[in-house]
């Protein structure tokens, strides 16, 4: 093999293994089994660290965005920047106030 398909396959199992760990977590699903790929406990000890946060913050302008536009990329969101798919983040809306 030449050393850019094995990356390729390292890149593949590693981006794998970050979705399965994260994106059922924000949504709060239970991990992945090994019958679906790689299992969701894997990298589990991510979910509590600022690049976890990141991406989640990153993830919920995803489902805030009109029609869920944007923000597609959940474990590399600098493709979101190359492609022109990213929205920012989108704080969630404040309920109104009203006067009594």
């Amino acid at each position: 093999f030449k050393a850019s398909t094995i990356a390729l396959f390292v890149a593949m199992f590693l981006h794998a293994a970050v979705w399965q760990t994260l994106h059922p977590d924000m949504h709060e699903l239970p991990d992945p089994p090994i019958t679906y790929g790689v299992p969701g406990w894997s990298m589990k000890f991510l979910r509590k660290t600022g690049y976890f946060k990141f991406l989640y913050m990153n993830h919920e302008g995803h489902h805030r965005a009109p029609g869920a536009h944007g923000n597609y990329n959940v474990c590399f969101p600098l493709a979101d920047h190359m492609l022109g798919t990213y929205v920012g983040v989108i704080p969630p809306k404040q309920p109104e106030l009203r006067a009594a």
